[in-house]
């Protein structure tokens, strides 16, 4: 599956009726930049956890990145990872539609300059040397590996 079906989908429901349109539009975006976020760390030969811990890991590596604009996708993830969560347990305090709006756009935005920096050699080995350094010098664990030959 492509992530970005998360992410078509979250445009569809965003023009729904009712809070469970707009609060399952906000956590799909969300998982749509997760996993494009994701995708991009393994790519640049990162080791993602698998368990729940791969969100923090995720947004505190991006944030840390030593590139101005993913800093900002890395934050910009992290405030998704917030609204989703109010969308998904929260479900007792109200939910605004033009804040769902905002927040599922939000999202959209940290997907597409992910994916973007994706296809940008030099923007990719940018990154992942600032997020090694980020992972040697502050966090002093370690889980970017070279990439192996097919």
């Amino acid at each position: 599956m492509n992530a970005r079906e998360f992410l078509d989908l979250a445009e569809e429901l965003i023009a729904g009726s009712s809070e469970a349109y707009w609060r399952t539009a906000v956590s799909r975006a969300y998982y749509c930049a997760f996993h494009v976020a994701r995708s991009l760390m393994e790519k640049a030969g990162f080791k993602v956890p698998e368990s729940d811990a791969a969100h923090s890991y995720l947004a505190m590596r991006l944030s840390n990145a030593k590139h101005p604009e993913i800093e900002e996708a890395g934050r910009g993830l992290e405030d998704s990872r917030r609204a989703r969560n109010r969308a998904d347990y929260r479900i007792n305090l109200p939910f605004d539609e033009a804040k769902a709006r905002v927040d599922q756009l939000r999202a959209g935005d940290v997907a597409r300059l992910l994916e973007e920096a994706g296809t940008l050699p030099t923007v990719m080995e940018r990154i992942t040397q600032g997020m090694r350094e980020y992972e040697r010098d502050v966090l002093r664990d370690v889980t970017w590996r070279a990439p192996t030959s097919p």
